[in-house]
């Protein structure tokens, strides 16, 4: 306790500063997207934090999904380009995981159905290369030896393009799962062998990052073999190799049957949020595997959007609760994981969908009350 409480003070002066930072007046641009035809699925800061990627997918009234991938100029405050994209090889539908700005391309790792109907489609995993024009250089299916694979996570390296998912095969009684690891070359053709983990894989409520030789990773957890009508309530947060193994796994009894948002922040630290019976839970486990105390707390919140690292805590999309008085919409919200105290963000007056930081530097997509999409970050000469 004596060591948290010490911890705490510590981290005064720099809270102070990203609270004045967060209280700025942020730069707003507008995305000209509706809510109901984009979906945001991931948006990540450039390595020198001046352009941040959007991907995500348009929807038509049929149900049928198209890729969009934005790249914002942070500095001016501009579009740079945006590109929308079919899903590849005549499939159903394009399900975008990451993107990734690297100096001279942008990368985007996408998860596809192939067909439309849930019983017979498979899931793929691709990989797409951009120029910084904004043109389509390059698109590789990864190699699949199960029958369906999704991924988690990349990251673009010296060494290549680091690809990390799981694989689900499946018979008349059974599930298997497996986690994989791959390295991609710059016109994204597989290097070496693929790294197959054959016992269990993260299935739900997933979020994970690839820092250095490793990636962090969080959600519910399936065993390699189970049965198909199994109730799978398991919750895990693990730090596995990239060259395969495990260096840590911290199992709790945190459960994800009432439904768990996760997130991974830039140095491993990882946090899940659960709110059931009226009271919001906060589980944070850092690099080095052990997790922190968990922080039960009651909260104007239900439901958790998207999560990201910020300073020596977390900061969340929180959606307002069913019996919320009309009006009510969702909010930005600061989470210290010692304590559990929230603090909204009043500086965006639109309602926030999807936030991204990189160190002190954030940014958020958010609608106004007629629809429409606008981006938000934080002033570029603060950073």
């Amino acid at each position: 306790m004596k060591k948290q409480l010490r911890t705490a003070v510590l981290c005064l002066p720099l809270m102070a500063a990203l609270h004045a930072l967060a209280a700025a007046a942020p730069a707003k641009l507008p995305l000209e997207l509706k809510d109901r035809r984009f979906s945001v699925y991931a948006m990540e800061f450039s390595a020198n934090g001046e352009q941040v990627c959007i991907a995500g997918a348009d929807h038509d009234d049929m149900g049928a999904t198209s890729g969009r991938l934005i790249l914002v100029d942070r500095a001016r405050n501009t579009i740079l380009w945006q590109k929308v994209f079919p899903a590849p090889d005549d499939y159903a539908g394009i399900f975008p995981v990451q993107c990734r700005p690297s100096a001279d391309h942008v990368y985007l790792l996408a998860n596809v159905d192939t067909k439309s109907s849930p019983p017979i489609t498979q899931t793929l995993t691709y990989v797409y290369s951009f120029d910084m024009k904004g043109q389509q250089i390059a698109k590789q299916q990864l190699s699949n030896p199960a029958r369906n694979q999704y991924a988690y996570a990349m990251d673009v390296t010296q060494d290549g393009i680091k690809v990390a998912g799981y694989l689900k095969d499946v018979d008349e009684d059974f599930e298997y799962y497996s986690v994989y690891t791959v390295t991609l070359n710059a016109s994204l053709q597989t290097q070496g062998v693929p790294v197959i983990r054959k016992n269990g894989a993260y299935t739900r409520f997933v979020s994970a990052r690839i820092v250095g030789d490793s990636m962090y990773v969080a959600g519910t957890f399936a065993p390699a073999k189970v049965g198909k009508r199994a109730l799978i309530d398991d919750f895990a947060a693990s730090r596995l190799r990239l060259s395969g193994g495990y260096a840590w796994s911290a199992r709790t009894n945190f459960g994800t049957r009432s439904g768990v948002r996760t997130g991974v922040a830039e140095d491993g630290t990882t946090y899940a949020l659960r709110y059931m019976d009226n009271t919001t839970t906060l589980l944070t486990v850092p690099p080095g595997g052990k997790p922190l105390p968990q922080q039960s707390y009651s909260s104007r919140y239900c439901g958790t959007r998207a999560i990201a690292g910020y300073g020596k805590g977390l900061i969340a999309v929180r959606e307002a609760c069913d019996d919320s008085p009309k009006g009510s919409k969702n909010a930005l919200v600061e989470i210290d994981p010692l304590t559990g105290k929230e603090v909204v963000w009043n500086s965006v007056s639109d309602e926030p969908l999807n936030i991204a930081t990189s160190g002190s530097s954030w940014a958020l997509v958010a609608k106004s009350k007629d629809g429409k999409l606008y981006f938000y970050s934080s002033p570029t000469g603060m950073q």
